[in-house]
């Protein structure tokens, strides 16, 4: 299963605790969501809009992202991003890889969706008030940029 771990915020660290072979990587993301703001408070949870289905493999049929800025906690206004944005899961079929985010878009690259995430700038070399961006696609069975991977 092709998880792609980044450092976590806030909350967001208890997701990384996530079974790697879960049946449906978003019920389990939005369980494990969920979970997290129950136990702080008695809060009440919202996934609100976060499950979006986009194509992001090319082939047409819809695969899903996991935006974890439009989640809420009743009992915790910044439960799931810090300063260096949000959690975004990118999940086709039962592969799923994180990535932490302060925005994201995809676009169309001649057919080719392109996964554009706008990270803080330490990912980039820069400081945390800068902005830079990183590229993903899809390719060959799994999601592929230029950055390496975490060790």
């Amino acid at each position: 299963m092709g998880v792609r771990h980044i450092v976590p915020v806030c909350a967001a660290a208890a997701l990384a605790a996530v079974p790697a072979l879960a049946a449906d990587p978003v019920t389990v993301i939005l369980d494990t969501a969920r979970e997290v703001c129950t136990s702080y408070e008695n809060g009440q949870f919202d996934a609100g809009d976060a499950v979006i289905e986009i194509d992001l493999t090319g082939d047409g049929v819809p695969d899903r992202v996991v935006d974890e800025s439009r989640f809420g906690c009743s009992s915790a206004a910044s439960m799931y991003c810090g300063s260096g944005g949000c959690m975004l899961h990118a999940v086709v079929g039962e592969d799923s890889w994180r990535f932490q985010a302060e925005g994201w878009r995809v676009i169309d690259w001649d057919a080719q969706p392109i996964l554009l995430i706008a990270r803080d700038g330490g990912w980039c070399g820069g400081i945390g008030a800068q902005l830079c961006f990183e590229a993903v696609t899809w390719s060959d069975g799994d999601m592929l940029s230029v950055m390496p991977p975490p060790q």
